[in-house]
């Protein structure tokens, strides 16, 4: 079996990653039959695979045995990648002192198949409805994945083979897409004020974080265009004093 680039696959290795990736997404435990037949394998089959993955504690079962979800080790490898990565190591201090700094909840995420992945998060003390770690949702429709897709050519919204495929786009996000990259910024805001929660986002340096965007949540009722555009410079400097120790601003003029 090989991908569509030539790329050997191995069977037994699809099934545990399909298996781990159902679990993930499913909010209750599962039983074996639903997951044989939600993976199209046979019952023999996803039993020992289970079994398998009991023994390795990257699955769980419940006390009769007969329901299964992800074990603790998924949480570990999954912490060990925050502590992994590079871009995430680099910008998490920023969001520390963003959070510090703003009093807001400051996310850092990550586009990655046509979604944004929240990596790190740190919450405001007042109740927003935001997005913690491990969170996800289509690119298009957050200004954390908008900083981030503003990157891509806006009359060829189509990623490249570096890039995840996102959702068509219409006239309208285009345009949005095109603003953004022309202020440097992307706003998730409800100019009447009735939105509980509005983002403003930045993306990471390209070299650093390609894919990767900070955001800072406020209270949809105080947010306006002139508190976006001082978010978006406390964003970039945030970035720039961290990575270089210079301060810069976003682009003042386009941001009028």
């Amino acid at each position: 079996m090989t991908t569509g680039g030539g790329v050997p696959r191995v069977k037994s290795a699809d099934r545990t990653v399909e298996l781990l990736e159902l679990l993930a997404a499913s909010p209750e435990r599962r039983t074996l039959v639903e997951l044989a037949r939600d993976l199209g394998i046979p019952k023999s089959s996803m039993h020992g695979l289970l079994r398998t993955l009991v023994h390795r504690g990257w699955v769980e079962t419940d006390s009769a045995g007969l329901r299964y979800g992800l074990g603790v080790q998924a949480l570990r490898t999954g912490s060990a990648y925050l502590h992994t990565d590079r871009s995430i190591r680099r910008l998490t201090p920023v969001v520390d002192r963003l959070h510090r700094e703003l009093d807001a909840t400051v996310q850092l995420g990550r586009v990655t198949d046509g979604q944004v992945v929240c990596l790190v998060s740190r919450e405001k003390t007042e109740v927003l409805p935001t997005v913690a770690a491990g969170g996800h949702a289509p690119a298009h429709t957050t200004a954390l994945g908008r900083a981030v897709l503003a990157r891509l050519p806006v009359a060829h919204p189509t990623p490249t083979a570096a890039w995840p495929t996102v959702a068509p786009l219409d006239s309208r996000q285009l345009d949005d897409l095109a603003r953004t990259r022309t202020r440097g910024y992307a706003v998730d805001w409800d100019p009447v004020g009735t939105a509980a929660c509005c983002c403003v986002a930045v993306a990471a340096p390209p070299k650093l974080g390609p894919q990767d965007a900070i955001g800072v949540s406020v209270a949809g009722g105080r947010l306006t265009e002139a508190r976006a555009r001082e978010i978006a410079e406390a964003i970039g400097s945030a970035i720039t004093v961290a990575l270089t120790g210079r301060t810069r601003g976003v682009n003042r003029e386009a941001s009028r």
